[in-house]
């Protein structure tokens, strides 16, 4: 996703300190990751949204042939 002209904000996430200390074990930027995982899921629950409307119309379009 392109960066866009708007302000980020600021989110905070409660996890056990066990998972903590076991994601200070990888090297990864979690909030990069986190924010991607977020955008993917947005994706493909906007792709069901839309895949259960075409569903509909195509029921709807059958009941009327």
């Amino acid at each position: 996703m392109a960066k866009e002209n708007k302000k980020d904000v600021i989110i905070s996430l409660r996890v056990p300190e066990r998972l903590k200390e076991e994601m200070s074990k990888i090297e990864i930027n979690w909030s990069e990751y986190l924010r991607k995982a977020i955008e993917d899921k947005i994706c493909k629950e906007r792709m069901k949204k839309i895949w259960s409307e075409i569903e509909d119309l195509k029921d709807r379009f059958a009941e009327g042939a």
